[in-house]
This record gives structure tokens, sequence and C-alpha cells, in this order.
């Protein structure tokens, strides 16, 4: 099965230390985060992780956006919202490039950043309107920050495996779940990439209504929500498993992230879509299953999230050896 993140990692910013950085950082030309993007990476492709991220390392999910696109001050609306230019691109790019330097020499496992932005309902809920629309659920304002989100989404495209858009709010109920639909097929309709969207939380009581966004995966956590396990029987789209639970700051251990995938397994072989598909159960949850964290990891001590992600990694390369051994795969 595909090894992911969901997006954020602890950061871990640089100094100065050559002669040539000290010169730069007088000259206001060093980029601290460029060490905790690399940081990022390096630890994701040392824990085995096939889709990586680029740690999302300058600030919270919606500080990354809302300082780059016009209408913000700060976290407030004082005009219309508009894209101006790329935002996340550069250390997409970087990202690559750190990836590229460690991974040259070996082609046996092909890794990949993925892009992640976002979703405008998130946004929307985290700000403070001031100026021009009525309300933080004006859809105007979602329908704006849409448009503006596929423009980012349009830049980075080209850079990337896959496309997640991250919007937690939706498992609130704060937000109409139409609104939210239509401004993510705004986003994701002509990409040319794989999209996901992530909805941590409880989702049983809407994950009829996720099956039918514009996006090709589903990513829920399941590990600190393990009532989402029961979508799996019904669930019309590809799963993002998160199986390890990132708001404790306690390492699971290989069994327990085990024994939750299989808890996953056991459901989701019941489910229509799943049964349809062609191959054995191992290529089926190759082509159905993401494994990854219930959410991003930013808050967590750095060897926390290090460890976390290792067991994770090895937890699932171990269920689907033992489901190929045990003749599950027939």
């Amino acid at each position: 099965m595909i090894k992911t993140v969901v997006g954020s990692y602890p950061v871990v910013v640089g100094k100065p230390e050559t002669l040539v950085e000290k010169i730069k950082d007088k000259l206001g030309m060093f980029d601290k985060y460029d060490y905790a993007i690399e940081k990022a990476v390096i630890d994701q492709l040392n824990a085995g992780i096939d889709i990586l991220s680029d740690g999302q390392v300058r600030g919270d999910m919606v500080e990354i956006f809302v300082s780059n696109l016009y209408g913000f001050e700060g976290k407030r609306v004082v005009n219309k919202i508009e894209y101006t230019k790329p935002i996340t691109l550069k250390d997409i790019k970087f990202a690559n490039d750190v990836l590229n330097k460690y991974t040259k020499n070996n082609n046996k496992h092909k890794k990949s950043i993925k892009g992640i932005l976002t979703g405008p309902c998130t946004i929307a809920s985290s700000v403070r309107v001031e100026n021009y629309y009525s309300d933080n659920k004006d859809e105007n304002l979602i329908y704006d920050l849409a448009n503006a989100l596929k423009r980012e989404a349009e830049a980075i495209q080209n850079h990337v495996s896959m496309i997640q858009i991250d919007e937690p709010i939706l498992s609130t109920g704060l937000y109409n779940l139409d609104t939210a639909r239509r401004a993510i097929k705004k986003i994701t309709e002509n990409l040319k990439v794989p999209v996901a969207m992530h909805v941590c939380g409880n989702v049983v009581n809407i994950y009829d209504e996720l099956n039918t966004f514009n996006v090709d995966i589903l990513d829920h956590e399941f590990a600190s929500n393990k009532k989402n396990l029961d979508i799996l029987e019904n669930i019309d789209k590809k799963v993002g498993f998160g199986c390890i639970n990132t708001k404790l700051k306690t390492v699971e251990s290989v069994d327990e992230i085990k024994g939750l995938i299989m808890e996953g397994f056991e459901i989701l072989k019941n489910n229509n879509l799943f049964m349809e598909m062609k191959g054995n159960m191992v290529d089926k949850l190759n082509n159905y299953v993401m494994i990854d964290p219930d959410c991003g990891m930013r808050l967590l001590p750095l060897d926390v999230a290090q460890n976390k992600l290792k067991n994770m990694v090895i937890a699932s390369d171990e269920f689907e050896k033992e489901l190929s051994e045990y003749g599950q795969s027939t």
C-alpha cells in the first residue's frame, strides 16, 4: 500500500553556518525554512514514506494561504479575495530538489511530493470578515477562495503526483455541504493529477455527501475516530486510511497500528466497489487504500513524529506481507 502523510511536520529551522549563508543572512536572503523543508523530506524518506510533503513549515494551514492572497490583512478579510502569485510552488520545487538529491541512485521505489491546499470552507471559518463579504459563511467568500485555490492547484500540478485539499471544518456541520461541494468542484475540475480531500473528525453522518465530491480519494482519521471504520463498507472513493493518532504524543506500537489496519480491511473487503475490482486482495489494497497519519504532525515532538511514521510504515508492510503469505490474496 502507498504510504503518505497528511501534510505538516515539526518545524526545525536552520541557522546560517557557512560564510555564504552568513552573508546571505546579513542581506536578508537566508531562508531559515529551507532546512526545515529538507529535514521534513529526509525524515519522511528515512521512515519509508512514498508520497511526501514539504512539511508545511512556513505557518499553520490557514496562515500559509491568507498571507499570500489579496484581500487579507493577517487573518482579517478587508477586500475581495484574489490570487496574485503561486503560494506553495517554491517550497514544492525545493522539496523535489531534496527528494531527487537523496533518491537519484535509488530507482527501486519511486517517491514523489504531494501538493497541499487548505480548503475554502476551512479558510473561511478561520478568518474575521471585516469588509466586502457579509460573514464567514458568505458563499461569495467561499467561491472566491475556491477560484484562488484553483489557480494555485493549476500552478503546482506539474510538480506533484497528487493534490490534497484539507477541509477539516466539514465534519463539524458548520458549513453547508452543497456549497462546499460546488467550491471543491471549482478547484478540481480539469486538474491533471489525482485529488484527495482530507476531512478529519467524525464523518459518519456526512460520508454519503462526501462520496459525491469531485475528488478521487477521501482521507479520514480512523485511529482517533474509530467510529469512522463503519464508513468503509459503503465508501465510493479510494481511501486515505489514517492509522496513527496525531493528537497523542506517544508512539503506537507496530502491532497496534497493524491491528487497526486489519480492522479496516475486514470491513473494506465487503465494500461493493472493492469487491468488483480486479486482482487479488493485495492488489486491490494497493489500488484502493493509502496509509497515512490521522492528521498533520506539526505540533508533535520531532522524535515522536519520526517514530510514529516509521512504525506506520513497518505495520503497513508487515500487514501486506502477512495478507499475502496466509493466502488471503486469492
